[in-house]
């Protein structure tokens, strides 16, 4: 018995449907010695981190990273039915072989070997492999089963991909929330290793559009007039085509001048005054078809020519792949063909001729002979570029936008196969002398140079099927070098410089394929090949997440960050969250293993020790800005707070004043095991301490103590004791926005005096508080440089005492306070 597994059930039907398979089950389809099921996309996933350790469970600062010695998967929610189905079909003793028929990609590799391995699956694995849904090539692609080692490195980068995103996204999101929280902000702040870099391209487009003071300038043009015809010229300082700016002092454009006055010399030299043609070039130009589409250039032109989103164009590429088997896996990112696949090219154009539009542009083909730039094997890597089918069409089963996504593949496909379009290009440039001792701008020389660019479609080529946009044709006289020409007008048009174009879908898929460098499409297949952020698989769910997540809006066409998402890049304390180069570099990594050139361990290693360095980062770099507002409903005022006066309310699980979290008192309503009543804070604002009361509870041991709550000369609150600390002082509670362990601390003067120097200020840098290590007191700011310690032994290898210790912190305050130099890095001397 064979189980083959499918990512989807219409795959499992066309399949099953191919090979005579047609009994139905609840889950599954049998037949023929086979068990067709499916997985509905992803059945499992990662587990969260409180799956691993109950001590993962609270978002804190002290448990990052969390870092799986193994990773574990979960069914996903909702997907409990079907997995039940694919695990006992998987771990049936009578089942001899497996076949992977999920997506042939990344994903659907993932998506089995998941299943596979949490079935606890241990039967030889076959791989179905194909482009195309066509009966035919399910056909092929069954009598053509490859073995699952093959694909094994494709499997090794679809899972650090999974592991990697959950390593960065866990680890910085949590670390990213709990400082906000710290600093004051209530929101928590989604970070993701593609999306924050996505993100950050958005927001930094933004802000170039906001910091952007538009400049006015002037431009100078002439109606120009010779034998052989009339045309528009434009004065310009240079006449090389290739020159794209002035000279260095001059920072306008070639063609621009910075005042009306300065625009009014120029036209005034010229005016009325005849010249000569320096320069009558005429060329043929020839340009070639466009690449094939992958799936960003597909996503791309659609939203360009019919504004439908790079999700949209998704869905319906998917749905005219399974569904109306009409185009080829469309999550690709080869733009070319294998030559076994070129050869398959014949019967998909007799398929599109059977529709009246594409009938003559077939026939204008003829025989296909295509080129490299349709057939280059080296440029295809799991999957060639997506093409028609050769099933006939038939539009009247197809939605409008699938009618458009389907035209816009027909025609792309059709124009690779069809000639150059040719063009004739004129540049006319006309030279004028001004009258002796006529004023000119400063940096404008004599003869004044008036150029014209005209091009003229001969032979439409490639272009009669899949036509730019917008073309204009603008024909140039044929005038000849030396000819006469009159500048018979001459005029000065105003101009405003314009900010950049905010994202929209195509432009900012563009910017993600390329890392957000910019970079010409040869340098980009070359050089960046696979380096971008995600996979054309998954950019337009990346764009899905930020809009789900309230980072990014559309503005019609035009893609926004919002208040949130600004916060949220603003808040950063690293750039290596929001660089899209470094991003793009692991995507790169992840492209070479699945091509059998990188170490998935290596890989994981790597990703570990900047998950290590982001948080290390997060925690001790920078002053964070808080995002988000504390919006829960807080209580009567119970007093004034300690620190800055503002009532201190009950909100939720806390005791704060109105200033919020930047204010360092914040009593919780649940210490050490112990419920907070509102009367013990109105006693601890109005006395400093309260009285010491029964239940507090050890964490380590586990046994009860008595304690006071007390406002330490930090204005955060602690515990006191009638006589002496417990023996676990890590029972006094941490505060969330206090990343130093809170301990006990000596009460009022009229109280006992603590028997070590634990909670006492910090003679270092005054800020800190102290806290016990291994071997040593230190300063509770350690993460922030301070590292000044009091050993638990002198020199001679005896253990202080508290009092002396306590003693010993106190000379060391006053020497700091006196201005004369203590040791912050060892035991300051006795």
């Amino acid at each position: 018995m064979r189980v083959v597994v499918t990512e989807k059930p219409s795959v499992a039907r066309d399949l099953a449907r191919v090979l005579g398979v047609s009994a139905r089950h609840e889950g599954y389809l049998e037949g023929r010695g086979l068990r067709i099921t499916w997985c509905r996309g992803h059945l499992l996933e990662l587990l969260p981190p409180d799956a691993y350790t109950p001590a993962w469970k609270p978002w804190r600062a002290d448990t990052l990273p969390m870092v799986p010695e193994r990773f574990a998967l979960g069914v996903r929610p909702g997907a409990e039915d079907q997995w039940a189905v694919v695990a006992r079909l998987l771990q049936d003793p009578g089942v001899s072989e497996v076949v992977n028929a999920c997506d042939a990609g990344r994903e659907g590799e993932l998506i089995f070997r998941y299943a596979y391995a949490h079935a606890g699956c241990r039967r030889p694995v076959l791989r179905l492999w194909t482009s195309s849904l066509t009966d035919e090539a399910l056909r092929a692609a069954w009598q053509g089963l490859r073995p699952s080692a093959a694909f094994d490195p494709l499997a090794d980068a679809a899972r650090c991909r999974s592991e990697a995103d959950w390593l960065v996204g866990m680890n910085a999101t949590r670390a990213m929330t709990v400082r906000n929280r710290d600093a004051g902000g209530a929101a928590m702040l989604s970070v993701g290793r593609v999306q924050t870099p996505t993100l950050a391209m958005i927001v930094g487009r933004d802000a170039e559009i906001e910091a952007f003071v538009p400049e006015t300038y002037w431009r100078v043009e002439a109606s120009l007039t010779a034998e052989a015809g009339s045309w528009t010229g434009r004065w310009t300082r240079v006449i090389e085509p290739v020159a794209a700016r002035a000279p260095a002092d001059d920072d306008l454009p070639v063609e621009r001048l910075p005042s009306l006055e300065a625009a009014e010399q120029v036209a005034a030299a010229a005016r009325g005054r005849s010249g000569r043609v320096a320069q009558a070039d005429r060329r043929t130009v020839r340009e070639p078809p466009p690449l094939l589409y992958d799936l960003t250039e597909l996503q791309r032109r659609a939203n360009r020519r019919y504004g439908l989103s790079a999700q949209r164009t998704l869905e319906v590429a998917q749905a005219l792949y399974e569904r109306h088997k009409l185009i080829t896996y469309p999550r690709t990112d080869s733009r070319h063909l294998t030559p076994d696949v070129a050869a398959t090219l014949p019967a998909i154009l007799d398929a599109v001729a059977t529709l009246d539009v594409y009938r003559p542009h077939v026939e204008a083909v003829g025989v296909p002979r295509p080129g490299r730039r349709v057939v280059d094997a080296d440029e295809v890597g799991d999957h060639h570029a997506i093409l028609p089918t050769d099933r006939p069409p038939s539009p009247g089963r197809l939605s409008p936008d699938e009618k458009r996504v389907y035209d816009l593949v027909v025609r792309r496909t059709v124009a690779a196969l069809l000639p150059d379009a040719v063009f004739d290009s004129t540049t006319l440039v006309v030279e004028i002398t001004p009258e002796a001792g006529a004023p000119l701008p400063e940096g404008v020389e004599a003869p004044l140079r008036f150029r014209a660019r005209g091009r003229v479609c001969r032979e439409a080529g490639w272009q009669a099927v899949d036509p730019p946009k917008a073309r204009r044709d603008t024909e140039l006289p044929p005038v000849q070098d030396g000819d006469e020409a009159v500048a018979t007008e001459v005029r000065t048009p105003e101009g405003q410089t314009r900010p950049p174009r905010p994202y929209d879908d195509a432009s900012l898929l563009k910017a993600m394929e390329t890392a957000g460098r910019a970079l010409d499409e040869a340098a980009l297949r070359r050089a960046l090949k696979g380096a971008g952020l995600g996979t054309p698989a998954t950019r337009a769910a990346i764009l899905q997440t930020l809009l789900d997540r309230k980072y990014v809006v559309r503005d019609g066409r035009a893609l926004r960050a919002t208040e949130a998402g600004r916060a949220l890049i603003a808040a950063l304390p690293t750039d290596s969250l929001r660089d899209a180069a470094l991003t793009g570099q692991w995507e790169a990594r992840l492209s070479a293993m699945a091509e059998g050139r990188d170490d998935a361990h290596g890989f994981l290693r790597d990703v570990v020790d900047h998950v290590r360095s982001l948080v290390e980062a997060i925690a001790t770099q920078g002053v964070l800005a808080p995002v988000g507002e504390d919006t829960r409903e807080a209580g009567p005022s119970l007093g004034p707070c300690p620190a800055c006066g503002t009532p201190v309310r009950a909100r939720g699980p806390v005791y704060t004043c109105e200033t919020g979290r930047s204010c360092p008192f914040v009593v919780f309503a649940t210490m050490s095991g112990r419920a907070v009543s509102a009367r013990m804070v109105k006693a601890l604002l109005r006395d400093g301490r309260t009285d010491v009361v029964k239940g507090f509870r050890s964490k380590r041991t586990g046994k009860t103590f008595d304690a006071g709550l007390v406002v330490r000369d930090d204005h955060t609150v602690g515990l006191w004791f009638a006589d002496a600390p417990p023996a676990d002082p890590s029972t006094a509670e941490r505060s969330p926005a206090d990343p130093s362990p809170a301990v006990p601390m000596a009460p009022p003067a009229a109280a006992p005096v603590s028997s070590d120097p634990v909670g006492m200020p910090c003679p270092a840098c005054g800020e800190g508080r102290l806290v016990a290590g291994r071997a040593a007191w230190g300063c509770s700011r350690w993460r922030e440089g301070c590292g000044w310690t009091l050993a638990f032994t002198d020199p001679s290898g005896q253990r202080l005492s508290g009092a002396d210790a306590v003693d010993r912190v106190r000379r060391a305050s006053r020497a700091a306070q006196a201005g004369r130099p203590i040791d912050t890095r060892v035991t300051p001397p006795r």
